[in-house]
């Protein structure tokens, strides 16, 4: 699962321990490892331990660190043998130990020339107890190499014709370990300078398995085992879940700030909007006032024939011609109020009426002119509102009032 991820720096890790097993018998071994770690693009040196035990590594891995095995000593065996592309591995095993079953070891290849190669091998029991005891301690064991060929990265550096490691003395030419001689003894004595690391020749073979967690190797191939490849997976699953739910967890994080920052951001704008309604709200009221005293005023011209063709003059030139020396007019009123104008009160008028007031020597002489005005077309009727004569020597007053149409 996101098997693309493992060479990521942030799954694979900066830091890796590099071990050299070494088989003293079948059930005892020691043990040289090295703390390597990525510092400013260098890879240093960060811890070293010599003969611990499997116990106190697991104990010292406190970080969980991947751990990278090279395994020697007795039970290992190392032979330069012939092959070609069609060689199998059983027939490689058959140049190593005659009569061997294939079923019974694992074998390793380490290529010297186009038609010679290293073959390493170790019984399966052998490396299957020592893998449950990885798994016993929770060492994330994720490769292992047999030999000294895990020196395939280093040799380059070194640049020397004859590398001592922990077991072995070696001829190396063209980069490559074409003579290998077991040690009489433990070799201490060398030290050889890597990149500006220090790196004793006891500890060559654990820095060598630690860098190929760096660097990986082109020529040499770890143990297929599939114990190992399901202890690789598990560090490998473990790293990408913490990684893909720390992803997670801040993509989430990330969506919520994003979310509370454009709250905050619609929030002010309701916030400026909410005011500026409130701000004019007043200017919204006045609006409707002036609305509703404009229709008013619309409707006051609308009635009052304003918009029409004025004819206010005419009428009261008619009605002027019509007057007799009898009677004479005191008031003439077009489109009279209702009644009095009073404040906080609309003003009322009577359209399409006209009063008239004054006096008259006699009621005949009224009556007679309303005949006379009724003669007009543009009179509907005429009604008197009052009379008032004291006596037949003083005028009476009258009040009339015409509509029209």
């Amino acid at each position: 699962m996101l098997n693309f991820l493992n060479t990521y720096k942030l799954i694979k890790g900066k830091a890796a321990i590099g071990v050299e097993l070494l088989f003293n018998t079948k059930d005892s071994f020691t043990l040289i490892a090295q703390e390597l770690e990525v510092k400013k693009e260098h890879i240093e040196i960060n811890k070293r331990w010599v003969d611990i035990t499997l116990e106190e590594l697991a104990k010292i891995n406190t970080k969980k660190l991947p751990i990278y095995f090279s395994i020697g000593g007795k039970g290992i065996i190392h032979k330069k043998v012939k092959f070609n592309d069609y060689t199998k591995d059983q027939e490689l095993l058959s140049q190593v130990l005659p009569n061997a079953v294939l079923k019974d070891f694992y074998l390793q290849k380490s290529n010297v020339l186009s038609n010679e190669c290293w073959v390493s091998i170790i019984r399966k029991d052998l490396l299957d107890g020592l893998i449950y005891k990885f798994k016993e301690q929770n060492l994330f064991s994720v490769q292992v190499y047999l030999g000294p060929f895990i020196l395939e990265n280093i040799i380059p550096l070194v640049d020397h014709p004859v590398i001592k490691t922990t077991l072995y003395e070696l001829l190396v030419e063209n980069n490559t370990i074409i003579q290998m001689d077991s040690l009489a003894s433990v070799s201490e004595g060398e030290e050889y300078n890597i990149e500006g690391e220090h790196v004793n020749s006891h500890e060559l073979i654990a820095f060598g398995s630690g860098l190929s967690h760096f660097i990986p190797l082109r020529e040499l191939n770890p143990i297929l085992c599939n114990e190992i490849t399901a202890i690789e997976e598990e560090f490998y699953n473990k790293n990408k879940y913490v990684a893909v739910g720390f992803s997670i967890l801040v993509f989430f994080f990330l969506l919520t700030i994003g979310n509370m920052l454009l709250y905050n951001s619609y929030q002010t704008i309701n916030n400026t909007l909410q005011y500026q309604v409130s701000s004019n709200k007043k200017y919204i009221d006045e609006l409707g006032v002036l609305q509703n005293e404009l229709l008013i005023k619309e409707e006051f011209v609308k009635n009052s024939g304003l918009t029409q063709a004025s004819k206010v003059s005419f009428y009261a030139d008619q009605i002027a011609l019509s007057t007799p020396n009898s009677i004479q007019l005191n008031q003439l009123f077009i489109n009279p109020l209702e009644k009095q104008i009073k404040k906080s009160e609309d003003i009322l008028f009577n359209y399409n009426k006209i009063k008239l007031m004054g006096s008259v020597s006699s009621s005949i002489e009224l009556n007679y002119w309303i005949k006379e005005i009724k003669k007009y077309k543009w009179v509907t009727d005429i009604i008197v509102i009052s009379f008032i004569q004291k006596n037949i020597e003083t005028a009476g007053e009258f009040e009339i009032e015409i509509s029209i149409n």
